[in-house]
């Protein structure tokens, strides 16, 4: 079975901030788009990535903050080598041989 993970904690508080919003405020205008069961201390939570948002939370969170939801995740996935510029090891099953060399 999976594990949830929280990927949109960080960029979260990011957005927020750059908008010039406390957890307060924008907690209130979370509530203010429409019905979401939210409260400083769960978007703390959220953007401290000690609990997952649903699906749900994300298109909020996105609307309130007025950008896309694609904009809520890292565009830099840590997990990826080359999307993080990782040289990958190659993996054989011949001992010795080493993967080539970059140019």
């Amino acid at each position: 079975m999976s594990k949830d993970a929280n990927v949109i904690g960080r960029m979260l508080a990011w957005w927020r901030n750059r908008r010039g919003l406390s957890q307060y405020d924008f907690v209130t205008k979370l509530h203010l788009l429409g019905c979401i069961n939210m409260t400083r201390d769960i978007l703390a939570n959220i953007e401290n990535m000690r609990c997952v948002a649903n699906c749900k939370q994300i298109e909020f969170f996105a609307e309130a903050l007025d950008i896309r939801e694609q904009d809520l995740f890292p565009k830099r996935r840590h997990f990826v080598g080359k999307a993080a510029d990782v040289n990958l090891r190659i993996f054989t099953r011949r001992r010795g041989q080493r993967p080539p060399a970059k140019k």
